[in-house]
């Protein structure tokens, strides 16, 4: 009896040992779980800058700080929220997607002479890192479009540029005949700088700011304007172009012909004066002469001339 009770009061013990074992591992994964929420940690990319928000129970979702790019395990505060924005160089293209397509996505304009073409557009920028005018941005426009996130991004793009590039494209288009757009590269770069003037002049009027920099901006320069560059305006009527075709054939055979008309002109002057100075008689001998017809030999005066003879092979007989 002795024996097993004190068995019995051993495996309590080690009962006992073994409940504190897992008591204090549940214990320390409950306060883990504490410290994770109390210690919140953010990181960014190389290429992105974030934008602390507090929030958290006892405080605002207000602005608290900038995280800069390739931050690791950043403390912010239990709740605490960061937005990543790009910093690196960026595009938004109008016919890049199946652009050798006829279906490719383009910008329609019209031109003085009421012809509809279809523009292809690139414009190439950086978002101002400036902190003020960053918050500006997130407050405004990143928030209700989301533009943290990549879709986010891509949507705020075809919200507040496209509509910008076509206002710009149409505004300036009217200027100029559609084939000077079309085959006149002085006309089609003045048409380009116009465009972007006016491209540069409605984006800040539209987001509210100077948001967008250069594609040349790192952060410690100036902003700089935005890249924007487009291809040779074409007409959305193939036939048109067909029939431009057609008459740039016919003027350049035109051409020909009278280049042709007019070398047989100088060369039929050249006949008469020629005619006039040699005679009739003499300009058909200079001319039977140099085409080879007629050879002759200048033998010099009193000079003895060796003309050879040729020889008729004989064959002796056998």
């Amino acid at each position: 009896m002795v024996k097993l009770g004190n068995t019995g009061a051993a495996v309590a013990r080690r009962g006992g040992i073994k409940g504190k074992v897992i008591g204090g591992a549940i214990a320390a994964v409950i306060l883990l779980i504490i410290l994770f929420n109390i210690f919140n940690f953010a990181d960014t990319d190389a290429n992105k800058i974030g934008l602390h928000y507090g929030g958290g129970v006892v405080e605002d979702k207000k602005f608290k700080s900038i995280i800069p790019p390739g931050s690791t395990n950043k403390l912010i505060g239990p709740g605490d929220t960061v937005y990543d924005y790009p910093i690196d160089q960026r595009s938004y293209i109008i016919g890049g997607a199946g652009a050798d397509t006829d279906n490719a996505d383009e910008v329609t304009v019209v031109s003085k002479d009421n012809v509809r073409l279809g523009v292809r557009v690139q414009v190439y920028f950086t978002l101002n890192r400036s902190e003020d005018v960053l918050k500006s941005f997130h407050e405004r426009i990143g928030l209700k479009t989301d533009a943290y996130t990549d879709s986010g991004w891509n949507d705020m793009l075809q919200a507040y540029f496209r509509p910008q590039i076509d206002r710009a494209l149409a505004a300036v288009g009217t200027n100029y005949n559609w084939a000077e757009l079309y085959n006149n590269e002085a006309k089609k770069s003045a048409f380009q700088t116009a465009a972007a003037k006016e491209f540069t002049r409605l984006l800040p009027a539209a987001v509210g700011g100077d948001y967008f920099c250069g594609p040349s901006y790192t952060g410690n320069n100036a902003c700089g304007e935005l890249s924007f560059t487009i291809q040779k305006p074409t007409p959305l009527d193939k036939g048109i172009i067909d029939g431009l075709e057609a008459k740039q054939r016919a003027e350049l055979a035109k051409a020909t012909q009278e280049q042709k008309n007019q070398q047989v002109n100088v060369e039929l002057q050249s006949v008469k004066q020629q005619v006039a100075l040699l005679g009739s008689q003499g300009y058909l001998l200079k001319t039977a002469i140099e085409s080879g017809k007629i050879q002759f030999m200048v033998i010099p005066q009193n000079g003895n001339v060796s003309i050879p003879v040729p020889t008729t092979a004989t064959t002796t007989p056998r």
